[in-house]
């Protein structure tokens, strides 16, 4: 029954831009520097079916994504890199790392295709600007609907090579973490949208602070089954708390777990200090700002805020000293984690690089 499944959704993809991007796996395979993904590849679209390919068999389908789990197991498929962890896809992840599937995630979107940038500044972002710079010819009769259409199916098959000190394994506890991170952040926006909407709207201070009220419990709720959710998948955790002087503070001490969580798929401390927006260049040489994670940056600077006191009406000016300093200290309380984990000869999959390929 799968396989009547991969041969009908293999029906529906068209047969020319199917050969097309074989032509291109063809060409890449041809260049020996470039790494190899060993496993499927699988580029996800939150309102298309999954576009998969199975290098090894040559294999382009697009698929459900209920039908995946089921479609990559009838293949024969261990192992699988997808582009990204959406809210969309993380069930269907879920229960393919139940199934006994490796699972595999890029941990920078920019691995893939860059940014857009001057022309040939700077050292390569992605493995798209890597082929223009080096292999143009590889490209040739491709370059529009790689860079422009980002085709799903082209898309696909350029996963495979990209470099694995962009992968990043995830597991079930990496993943239950990161649901409650992501129904933690939602109950943070909306509370924050909520105050605006609510200095503007002419209500009552009586009506105001009821809603206000009811909006802080259900932020502290969800503050408390994220903390929660951490203290049971992120073993020493608590020493975390301790070491940066949280004072007992759901609020808190989700940011702590928020920045914690930020730490996975950085290479460095530099690399995460980036991802902070703390980088000690901001604009580069080239003059351009460089890409952080906004989510992030703002959880390290409201628990930089509270650890250390800091008086925003006339510290400001103390903010980012300090979110690096604490910053620095979370990286390093992670090392020592990996370090504790590795002398104990056991391993932690979401923050080890693909040695395959």
């Amino acid at each position: 029954m799968i396989g009547m499944i991969g041969e009908a959704n293999q029906k529906h993809l068209d047969w020319k831009l199917k050969e097309k991007a074989l032509e291109l796996f063809r060409r890449l395979e041809q260049i020996s520097e470039l790494p190899r993904f060993d496993g499927a590849c699988v580029d996800f679209h939150q309102k298309r079916p999954a576009m998969v390919f199975i290098a090894e068999k040559e294999l382009i389908s697009q698929v459900e994504n209920g039908e995946l789990p089921g479609f990559l197991v009838a293949q024969g498929v261990r192992r699988v890199l997808v582009d990204a962890l959406w809210p969309t896809n993380v069930a269907i992840l879920k229960q393919l790392i139940e199934s006994g599937v490796e699972v595999w995630v890029l941990t920078r979107p920019s691995a893939l295709h860059g940014w857009r940038r001057k022309k040939n500044s700077g050292k390569p972002k992605g493995l798209v600007e890597w082929l223009e710079r080096h292999h143009p010819e590889v490209l040739e009769g491709f370059k529009t609907q790689i860079k422009y259409d980002k085709n799903d199916v082209y898309d696909a098959v350029l996963l495979r090579y990209v470099s694995p000190k962009f992968h990043m394994r995830i597991t079930e506890e990496h993943i239950e973490r990161w649901v409650a991170m992501i129904l933690w952040r939602r109950a943070r926006r909306d509370h924050q949208g909520l105050l605006q909407q609510l200095s503007a709207l002419p209500l009552t201070e009586e009506e105001k602070a009821k809603r206000i009220r009811r909006s802080e419990e259900e932020l502290l709720e969800e503050a408390k089954s994220f903390v929660e959710t951490m203290i049971r998948t992120f073993p020493r955790i608590n020493e975390l708390f301790d070491r940066i002087g949280i004072e007992e503070s759901l609020i808190d001490l989700a940011y702590c777990c928020e920045v914690l969580i930020e730490t996975e798929g950085s290479r460095s401390l530099a690399d995460f200090l980036k991802k902070l927006g703390l980088s000690l260049d901001n604009n580069g040489k080239t003059g351009e700002k460089f890409i952080h994670d906004g989510q992030a940056a703002f959880a390290i600077n409201q628990l930089a805020v509270k650890v250390y006191r800091i008086d925003l009406n006339r510290e400001r000016s103390r903010v980012k000293g300090k979110c690096k300093k604490l910053a620095t200290k979370i990286w390093k309380y992670r090392t020592r984690c990996l370090e504790v984990v590795a002398q104990l000869g056991g391993e932690t999959p979401s923050d080890r690089p693909s040695e395959r390929g």
